[in-house]
């Protein structure tokens, strides 16, 4: 039987739930990617359970997690909220963080939150040290806001920006395809609106971050698949270049399938 338990924390009226895979003394905290939840670290558990016990969420507006969506931004200093409560409830003092695509965020800003009690960051292709315009676009002037929550009932402006970004070859076709796959269906697009919008300011202080892990010599590992066409090497620069004594791994492997490959890994770095 898989030793497998689910808990949660209420704070003001935000649940945050978790699930914990017991295993070895060494603490890991996951934080997933967009569209997935808890469960997709469980095959880095299944590779690490002789040693690790890991702690995954279910992030905002994912999986069983309830957060408000009346457009009020969560902030680092609510996530320290969470952060101090499950540290407490569960007893950890020292622990691995890793986070994958969106989940990076979570990783980085707990990592910044926590200096010195951060043993291992890892940041899995991560979202949040590059923030692109259409990011921007959307989720930070009032009135595209409006329309951007218009695109969940209907998507008509955004099919007629895909197409038009297809035809003019502003994008690439599989960051196209990528992004049509996130919004294909009503669920979706609430998932993305919500993420985007509500957490438009829950970003890390890379300056901060990057003199922390320095000064704490925190290990910090980058990994990237050779083949993601979503986030490459080029869009974590701005913290990498600041970390001279990180790590950059390189996988054979796309974005969607960048978690299977960096749990192998570690695995195997295990193993040694």
């Amino acid at each position: 039987m898989l030793p497998e338990t689910h808990r949660n924390i209420t704070i003001n009226h935000h649940s945050l739930n978790y699930t914990i895979w017991s295993g070895g003394k060494n603490v890991k905290l996951c934080f997933h990617g967009f569209g997935l939840d808890h469960s997709s670290y469980k095959i880095v558990w299944e590779n690490l359970k002789e040693t690790h016990t890991i702690y995954s969420f279910d992030l905002p507006y994912h999986g069983t997690s309830q957060f408000s969506k009346n457009e009020q931004t969560l902030l680092p200093k609510d996530w320290l909220e969470f952060m101090e409560k499950f540290l407490t409830i569960e007893k950890i003092d020292r622990f691995e963080a890793i986070g994958y695509s969106m989940g990076g965020k979570y990783a980085m800003i707990t990592a910044e939150l926590y200096p010195d009690k951060i043993k291992h960051l890892h940041l899995i292709a991560p979202d949040g040290i590059t923030t692109h315009f259409s990011y921007r676009f959307s989720t930070y002037p009032f009135l595209f806001r409006k329309l951007f929550k218009t695109q969940i009932k209907n998507p008509w402006f955004f099919k007629a920006l895909v197409k038009t970004l297809r035809t003019l070859r502003i994008r690439n076709n599989y960051s196209l395809r990528f992004a049509e796959s996130q919004m294909d269906t009503e669920f979706k697009r609430s998932q993305v609106y919500y993420s985007w919008v509500n957490l438009r300011h829950f970003l890390p202080n890379l300056k901060l971050l990057a003199t922390q892990i320095n000064a704490h010599r925190t290990p910090t590992t980058f990994y990237i698949g050779k083949h993601d066409k979503v986030i490459d090497s080029k869009t974590i620069e701005p913290l990498h270049k600041l970390l001279p004594d990180s790590e950059l791994v390189m996988l054979e492997s796309g974005h969607s399938n960048l978690l299977n490959s960096v749990a192998k890994y570690l695995e195997t770095k295990n193993q040694l």
